[in-house]
């Protein structure tokens, strides 16, 4: 695993969190359990970028980019060759799952006097996040209410207390308990897939932390994220930016299930229930995948990749991943959890490249060293570059602002281990000079 892909590595443990806007979910599926025949705990190590490409190879058309490995389940007592990694969700003769909604019973005591909260709007937000997930997942997944005279496949109990807080400014406003919710009866005729029957009890969601009573958008972006894991997730996505990673942020970032969460659990639905991804055994480090670009001259893509909303077009590196952002584009070589560089392409509202660094020059160098700061031209069109080492993570990143027609300019963001830079920058220089410059059909603001 490459040091950069390290880095979007999470543990499973509590973090501090000081603001109501950075609220933590500690959850049961953290909590190791030592049952043969049953999977045990999250992940003890990060997967590893080699294991995934050889399952990718073996199951192609998988949607990407997705963090599919960190779903796993493991298995102990299995198989001699080590624990057995796998895959464990809800079967297709499951669906639609009967769900139940226990609505709170708030105490006075939680209650503003001047504007009290009904019950019922907890439950509609619950009811929205499980609606939302089967938007997001196409109809891979469905749930019907199940009457009060029948009993539920899932239970979601909505609990009129104040969250526990095992650590100072820790709130547990969530928990899905996964011990045991997977269960393996042995290997089928082809050796490849478990036998595996899977059943998540509940899913419990407080309403209010020290701060008193939740908003019903905090519950639902709670009720989004312990689904996630009642519907198969075993751990958390190391991307900070998604629903399911293990720090659920009360704002723009975790209000919804990002695109890379959604092709994970495609993915998850799709793959046949029980799929085994491999083998583990303690103390045994797989592989490292191979780091740096390939030898020889840079070999971009033959096809320019086009951008007309930001008025630009460039050739990216062949081979690399790439994905569409609301501003442009992004290249990474290797997986959006394990990867060695990336180039970032966003078209922001400035005039010059002097009025964009004036504004967020000190925002690139951060906690780094400016080593250099250089004019560069591209054909008619001024470019200004900044050459940014990182301190503590021993990274070079090369910042590109690149004034375009339309009065707004491309930011070009490179970056790689410091160890590998000058491999890559042969790479990154190339993609530089394939880009075309013109007038943006739509331009996003600053």
């Amino acid at each position: 695993m490459s040091r950069v892909g390290k880095r979007a590595w999470t543990r499973c443990a509590s973090l501090g969190a000081r603001l109501r806007l950075l609220l933590l979910l500690v959850l049961a599926a953290c909590a190791p359990v030592r049952q043969s025949g049953f999977p045990s705990a999250s992940l003890a190590a990060p997967p590893e970028r080699g294991a995934y490409l050889a399952f990718r190879s073996a199951h192609p058309g998988l949607p990407e980019p997705n963090y599919l490995p960190f779903m796993l389940h493991r298995f102990s007592g299995l198989d001699r060759r080590g624990d057995v990694l796998a895959f464990c969700r809800w079967s297709e003769d499951q669906f639609p799952l009967a769900v139940s909604i226990e609505g709170p019973q708030i105490p006075r005591a939680l209650e503003d006097e001047f504007s009290p909260k009904p019950a019922g709007l907890y439950v509609h937000a619950v009811e929205r996040a499980l609606a939302a997930w089967e938007g997001a997942l196409g109809g891979l997944v469905t749930f019907r209410r199940a009457p009060p005279s029948q009993e539920a496949t899932l239970r979601i109990r909505l609990i009129g207390q104040m969250a526990p807080t095992p650590e100072p400014d820790v709130a547990v406003l969530g928990t899905t308990p996964l011990a045991g919710a997977c269960r393996a009866q042995g290997f089928d005729a082809t050796g490849e897939r478990l036998l595996v029957r899977y059943s998540v009890p509940e899913v419990r969601l407080y309403v209010a932390d020290s701060f008193g009573l939740l908003t019903e958008d905090q519950v639902e972006r709670v009720a989004l994220h312990e689904l996630g894991h009642a519907l198969g997730m075993r751990g958390h996505s190391p991307i900070p930016a998604d629903l399911m990673y293990e720090v659920a942020r009360d704002g723009s970032l975790a209000a919804a299930l990002t695109t890379e969460d959604v092709r994970s659990f495609v993915a998850l639905y799709r793959v046949p229930n029980g799929t085994v991804f491999g083998r583990s055994q303690a103390g045994e480090i797989p592989p490292a995948a191979p780091a740096g670009p390939p030898a020889g001259a840079p070999r971009l893509a033959a096809e320019p990749r086009q951008d007309p909303r930001h008025g630009f077009a460039l050739r990216l590196p062949e081979g690399w991943m790439q994905m569409e952002t609301p501003y442009g584009v992004i290249a990474i070589d290797g997986l959006t959890w394990d990867y060695d560089a990336s180039i970032q392409v966003i078209s922001r509202g400035y005039p010059s490249a002097e009025a964009y660094l004036a504004r967020n020059q000190d925002a690139h160098i951060g906690r780094g060293v400016l080593r250099a700061r250089r004019e560069r031209a591209f054909g008619q069109s001024r470019a200004v570059q900044l050459i940014v080492e990182g301190r503590i993570e021993e990274t070079v990143e090369e910042v590109t602002v690149i004034e375009a027609p339309g009065s707004h300019v491309l930011v070009v963001i490179a970056d790689c281990p410091a160890d590998l830079y000058s491999a890559y920058a042969p790479w990154f220089d190339a993609v530089l000079r394939s880009i075309e410059l013109r007038p943006p059909v739509a331009h996003e603001g600053a």
